[in-house]
């Protein structure tokens, strides 16, 4: 099933990145132009009606012609095992995908834009519209090639390109769609109509089909895209601490650098100076993580926060990566393999509406 797809986030992106190409394609058809009026002189020779045959034979190739662009488009595989590198461009992913698929995008955007498209650098396309702009592209394509096309973009979003792992992902995502059409903002329909629990499982099966350094790096980038979208401050850090505690971060950072804690994010308070954790009881520790993962989704559940600092209670490095205070590169491989296992335990603590609100918050769909 091929759907109609909102244009707007490819012209955006190919307007910014693809004048020159455009310029060179208007140069192209100006070029054209000659060559049917060389056609001309052959039938001027009429003797009766030179004049009318001169604008029929230059009419007919602008009214008639069927677009020059898609012919130029030839098959090069499935989507199931493309990585975008540097130098992949639109023709070769337009040529994994079939020609209905591809008129279909040619209708939606226009033969200028679909032939600036075709020798853009797909990684800086997707670069500028993001993995949740894309959704309107995906529309064009066939339910299938939107889970491949979907696990495409998310590994040049990641800049992954292990064949094991998507693979293993595409076998995950075809058992539940959703999981991929979540991820690209196409899956909006009321919340009874969806099986969080099943798109929560999926998610966890393509998370585990990643290599564990990979893992990780999903992990931090998810943390570090929260706390950026966080309203949650230094400010809100030292109102729930005791004195004790408060007065070991001032004296620790000093009176200016303190003014500057107080407006920072969590991340941008602790990581600079990853001691000041040592000023906090592991009690505070916990009780901020609960109070600043309720900030982060929106509706969680107080338990639901409890049961989480709970379990990082137990998880030193979920607890420091929380507050992007972890080094990951001194992490052993078995730490990692610990980290991923124990960020994943904390989906435990939600409930079904929970986990669908988080697997839709913009910072998880851009992962």
């Amino acid at each position: 099933m091929v759907k109609t797809p909102n244009p707007a986030w490819l012209s955006t992106a190919i307007v910014a990145l693809a004048i020159a190409l455009v310029a060179v394609a208007c140069g192209a058809d100006d070029e054209a132009e000659p060559t049917a009026v060389a056609t001309q002189p052959t039938v001027a020779t009429v003797a009766t009606q030179p004049t009318v045959a001169t604008p029929q034979t230059t009419q007919t190739p602008t009214t008639t012609a069927p677009p020059t662009t898609t012919p130029l488009v030839e098959s090069a595989g499935s989507l199931e095992d493309l990585f975008i590198t540097d130098t992949t461009t639109g023709r070769e992913v337009m040529g994994r995908i079939s020609q209905t698929e591809r008129d279909c995008l040619l209708a939606a955007i226009g033969e200028q834009l679909y032939g600036a498209m075709l020798e853009l650098p797909m990684k800086r396309l997707v670069g500028e519209v993001g993995t949740s702009g894309a959704g309107s592209f995906l529309g064009c394509l066939t339910d299938d090639n939107v889970v491949l096309m979907g696990l495409v973009l998310i590994d040049s979003h990641h800049g992954r390109t292990d064949p094991e792992a998507r693979e293993c992902s595409v076998d995950a995502a075809r058992e539940n769609p959703e999981v991929i059409r979540v991820r690209f903002e196409l899956l909006r329909p009321a919340f009874e109509a969806t099986d969080a629990d099943a798109l929560f499982d999926s998610s966890k099966e393509i998370f585990d089909c990643l290599k564990v350094a990979d893992q990780v790096d999903v992990l931090v980038r998810l943390t570090t895209r929260l706390d950026q979208e966080d309203t949650f401050t230094g400010q809100d850090i030292v109102a729930m601490l005791p004195e004790e505690e408060a007065s070991c971060i001032r004296e620790r950072v000093g009176e200016e650098l303190f003014a500057v804690f107080l407006g920072a994010t969590v991340t941008e308070a602790f990581a600079p100076a990853v001691s000041l954790l040592d000023c906090l009881t592991l009690a505070s520790k916990t009780a901020l993580f609960a109070a600043f993962s309720s900030s982060r989704v929106d509706g969680l559940r107080e338990e639901a926060g409890v049961c989480m600092a709970t379990l990082v209670a137990d998880s030193p490095h979920i607890l420091a990566l929380g507050f992007g205070a972890l080094d990951v590169d001194e992490l052993e491989e078995s730490e990692l393999a610990r980290l991923g296992n124990e960020a994943a335990r904390l989906f435990d603590c939600l409930n079904a509406e929970e986990v669908y609100q988080v697997l839709t918050l913009p910072a998880v769909v851009e992962q």
